[in-house]
């Protein structure tokens, strides 16, 4: 079978791969993907055209599973699902007591079908990330990564309908499409989908949720002689819950210094919003910075601990014995 006998959606998407791996398995991806979609229904069409511009795109970024930068993805994107489910379960319980409320109690003039409405919004912009979980947890990685990918992009979507009134909302919709885009590119034979893997990730989303939920009814605390609202103690709560994983990653007795690495990338789209804050807001961009830096430290100290353990395991040399 030849790329002429594809559909012409199909080589279109064949045209993605590069012009070398499309000439040495231009054919072989033809009879695959035609066998494989023969007779789909379109979601699942759908599903299979969407992995085939992602492998292609794999390819030319030369993120796939022989490459570095693969492993890298990898690594990050479990994390960054993880990272994303535990802070929708820390906002989720607060948003639907406020949706409940304003079904009760519509906003006078808006009545109670707008209230109905950003409650139905509500809970399809907090759902997907609740199935990617389910699916993760199950060992469906491909499920949990389109959820996940579904979810962000949905989130961005759902914000710029609403609308935008501070610039660091720009920061946080582009962070969740970096999440997207992780999820998406990440190759997913080498994402570890072993039950240690599965439920690495459960424990993230909880060790991110459960505390938050529970440090919430504080209402606010002091960080550093400045009084902060614990929902503000986000940020700096998901770098710690990455620290732990980063620690683990790096101070094993094989260190995976490229999944670490992951595990940095997956946490730094979670403080995009505060990044772009620290440098477009003249007004607060020194509170922004030094808030921005806090939530590093964590995943510094982490570093700098696997670093000291690494070399305690060192043998030490032995020193000649003198002569006689």
């Amino acid at each position: 079978m030849t790329t002429r006998d594809v559909p012409r959606t199909g080589r279109l998407l064949m045209n993605l791969y590069p012009a070398r791996y499309r000439a040495a398995h231009g054919e072989d991806i033809a009879t695959v993907f035609t066998e494989t979609t023969e007779g789909m229904g379109s979601r699942a069409m759908l599903r299979e055209r969407l992995d085939l511009a992602t492998h292609a795109l794999r390819l030319r970024l030369r993120i796939g599973p022989t490459d570095p930068a693969g492993r890298v993805l990898a690594g990050a994107a479990p994390v960054a699902l993880a990272l994303g489910v535990g802070r929708c379960m820390f906002y989720l319980l607060p948003y639907l007591h406020e949706a409940a409320n304003r079904v009760r109690h519509p906003y006078p003039g808006l009545g109670f079908v707008y209230a109905l409405v950003s409650a139905v919004m509500l809970l399809a912009d907090q759902l997907p990330w609740l199935l990617a979980l389910v699916f993760a947890v199950a060992g469906r990685w491909r499920l949990a990564r389109a959820a996940g990918a579904f979810a962000a992009f949905l989130t961005v979507a759902l914000q710029w309908w609403e609308g935008t009134y501070a610039v660091w909302q720009i920061g946080q919709m582009a962070g969740l499409a970096v999440v997207g885009l992780l999820l998406l590119l990440a190759p997913s034979d080498l994402v570890n989908v072993t039950s240690r893997g599965r439920w690495e990730i459960a424990g993230i989303a909880l060790g991110v949720a459960l505390p938050m939920i529970a440090a919430n009814r504080l209402g606010a605390v002091v960080v550093g002689g400045v009084t902060v609202a614990t929902i503000g103690l986000l940020p700096i709560w998901l770098c710690t819950v990455a620290a732990v994983v980063l620690m683990r990653r790096l101070s094993g007795q094989r260190p995976d210094t490229l999944r670490a690495v992951g595990v940095v990338l997956a946490t730094l789209p979670w403080l995009a919003h505060l990044a772009v804050a620290a440098v477009t807001d003249p007004d607060k961009e020194g509170l922004a910075a030094w808030f921005t830096g806090f939530c590093l430290v964590p995943l510094a100290v982490a570093a700098a601990a696997a670093g000291a353990v690494q070399l305690l395991r060192r043998p030490r040399a032995t020193e000649p014995p003198n002569p006689a």
